[in-house]
């Protein structure tokens, strides 16, 4: 489940060995350590940077154009991961998050970009936790997360360093079905784009269900 939901739009274009060059051609032409500095990334011996992305280190290496999992070098790394790492590296303004949570719809192009296709994945969580929001609490911890004020239940995860991302919870009952929101801090297009959003989103919600 966890690779279908994190690959959902990204068919044939699956994993991230397969992103188009100019991705990493716009990373190259930016002082490796002003993008680290940005996202909150390390670069280490002047050769790759080391991304924290929802409780798990990437490695990217921009010379060899790879990414890998730090923990888990054998592990091919899906493209939306990919495209969420090389986007905010390469276009990341570096600005703190302002505690101030927004759906992503409120972003600026929002409402018309977060539709049909790039519906946001809020049906495949409330499914899976819309009748044991503990659950869900215990999955957002597993991945550095925490409980927040909010909903009848309510997380926050580290997307990125500097990009919180929240899912707010109502449990099923016998007259309504449960139903999730996504939330991401309010300055989240200092760090990615609609399209990185997207991406950022469907990773965490698989990792959630996984």
């Amino acid at each position: 489940m966890t690779r279908t939901m994190e690959e959902r739009n990204d068919q044939p274009l699956r994993w991230a060995d397969q992103i188009p060059a100019p991705l990493w051609d716009d990373l190259k032409t930016r002082p490796a350590k002003d993008a680290a500095a940005a996202v909150g990334a390390g670069w280490v011996d002047g050769a790759v940077f080391i991304v924290p992305m929802l409780n798990m280190d990437y490695i990217v290496d921009p010379q060899k154009r790879r990414i890998l999992r730090d923990t888990q070098p054998n592990h091919r790394v899906s493209y939306q991961s990919g495209v969420v790492l090389l986007t905010t590296l390469a276009k990341s303004m570096g600005v703190p998050p302002s505690g101030r949570m927004v759906t992503p719809l409120e972003l600026t192009g929002g409402t018309l970009f977060f539709t049909g296709a790039h519906s946001l994945p809020v049906k495949p969580i409330a499914q899976r936790f819309g009748n044991a929001p503990e659950a869900l609490i215990v999955k957002a911890r597993e991945l550095g997360g925490h409980k927040v004020n909010g909903a009848d239940c309510a997380v926050c995860l580290n997307g990125l360093p500097q990009l919180p991302l929240y899912v707010l919870l109502w449990t099923a009952d016998e007259e309504f079905s449960a139903r999730v929101v996504i939330g991401i801090d309010d300055r989240a297009l200092f760090h990615l784009d609609l399209a990185g959003i997207f991406a950022l989103t469907n990773i965490m919600a698989a990792r959630l269900i996984g």
